[in-house]
């Protein structure tokens, strides 16, 4: 309701103007979802929109995933196959929820 709307506002400014530390910052990110995520997320479910925005953070955690590992070879070869292959494996059903 209007609490969390709020809440998440202030949490917001809070991450805007304050430094928080980098264990902390997760945990703070995911509570901002978790506050918002039931009023305004909801609705996209099972529409063309959020199977964009389903798209878009999957290609977000890919790229980022694959950056930090240098390549998509490197990514196989350095022992975190189980993250490269989920990471894959939610693009592709990402892409698939387009269709």
């Amino acid at each position: 309701g209007e609490y969390g709307i709020w809440a998440a506002f202030l949490g917001l400014l809070v991450r805007l103007f304050f430094f928080i530390p980098g264990e902390l910052e997760l945990p703070f990110l995911a509570l901002l979802l978790v506050i918002v995520a039931p009023h305004h997320v909801m609705n996209l479910r099972g529409t063309q929109q959020g199977a964009i925005i389903s798209l878009v953070i999957a290609a977000y955690l890919a790229y980022q995933h694959f950056s930090g590992a240098g390549s998509l070879q490197r990514a196989f070869d350095q022992g975190s196959i189980i993250a490269t292959v989920g990471i894959v494996c939610i693009t592709v059903v990402s892409c698939l929820l387009l269709v």
